[in-house]
């Protein structure tokens, strides 16, 4: 193992074998921390895409690295969260984006998403008349596919109470898209 500054100095030099160290060492660290805020919205690419990001910025800008703040393993940490966050970002618009668009869509595409405009209508109010943060439970789970776990992390509710207020919030949108409604607290 090598010393942080030792390896950084190499890469200020063009030192390849430095560089390929600094991948081989930290990739699968940086594999964790991307791909647990990307695993429930982005692709396998999109994680490696943030993965190569940080190790370009480690390449192109190697004095960016300050011993004094810590360790060459917590900076490529923090480089990898802030890529992974923003490409988060990126993302969540896409996919809302990719929604819309699919509402907005021809009637026969339509019909691939939802069995008829009136049933989309009703859904969506169904879903906005939820409250917080039932409304959010739904949406994550169901729209956004996240797994529970994740939501609770999210929401700091937990994991237990996240399941509980999906099946309760369910039963109300079923009564709701019935007309069985039943006036009582979500």
């Amino acid at each position: 193992m090598q010393d942080d500054d030792i390896l950084i100095q190499k890469i200020i030099n063009g030192d390849q074998e430095a560089f390929s160290y600094i991948i081989d060492t930290y990739n699968k660290l940086l594999w964790v921390i991307v791909g647990g805020i990307l695993n429930n919205i982005g692709t396998t690419q999109d994680i490696e895409e943030c993965i190569s990001d940080v190790f370009i910025d480690v390449w192109k800008k190697p004095k960016a690295f300050i011993k004094q703040k810590g360790t060459l393993k917590n900076f490529l940490a923090v480089i990898a969260k802030s890529k992974a966050l923003d490409r988060y970002r990126v993302l969540s618009k896409r996919k809302i984006v990719e929604i819309n668009e699919a509402i907005k869509s021809s009637d026969d595409d339509l019909l691939d998403y939802v069995i008829d405009k009136d049933m989309y209508a009703a859904l969506y109010e169904a879903v906005n008349s939820l409250t917080e943060p039932n409304k959010e439970i739904i949406i994550r789970r169901y729209f956004f596919e996240e797994k529970t776990s994740y939501i609770a992390e999210k929401t700091s509710i937990p994991v237990k109470e996240v399941e509980n207020r999906l099946y309760q919030s369910k039963l109300k949108l079923r009564n709701i898209l019935t007309g069985k409604e039943i006036f009582n607290n979500e």
